[in-house]
Order: C-alpha cells, then structure tokens, then sequence
C-alpha cells in the first residue's frame, strides 16, 4: 500500500510518498502523483538510477508533441533529392 503526502499548502512542495515493494517486485505509485502526472492504465515509464536514488520519469506519448513546432518558420528541410542514378 503506498501512501502520499504534500507539506502545508505550497505547490512548490514536493509530493512524497511510501510505497511497499511487493514479493515480485512490483511497487503501486499513489494515485496523487498517477494524477499530477497523469499516468494512466498503460502509460510507459522510465527508470533511472542515479547513485542509491530511484527517479521515475513518465515518457510522453508521440501524441504529445503534436503541435509542437506551430508558428516556427522551418523553411524548407526537405533535403535535396539525389540525381537518379544508372545502371548498366
């Protein structure tokens, strides 16, 4: 069972959670940080071990990046087509 808690009302503060590791090793995130983050059933999640620290990243969808480069002038990147070639 894993439990969540947030200091005095700042936003700033850090959500911070205790979670038990289960006999197969799986962990359950509290459903506070699941909707800060909005994981849902499905969502893909990166582990990264960084010394004895755990950090959980959630990978964004490719959805995500819909968008993305609206209003940008990218002129053309296209790149130039290579003359055909032949063969004999």
């Amino acid at each position: 069972m894993a439990t969540a808690t947030r200091g005095p009302t700042s936003t700033s503060t850090p959500l911070r959670a205790q979670a038990v590791v289960s006999s197969k090793g799986q962990v359950t995130l509290p459903a506070a940080m699941r909707a800060q983050l909005g994981l849902e059933a499905g969502s893909r999640i990166r582990f990264e071990l960084r010394d004895r620290q755990l950090v959980i990243t959630p990978e964004l969808p490719i959805s995500a990046y819909y968008g993305i480069l609206k209003g940008y002038d990218l002129g053309d990147i296209e790149p130039e087509k290579e003359p055909d070639r032949e063969f004999d």
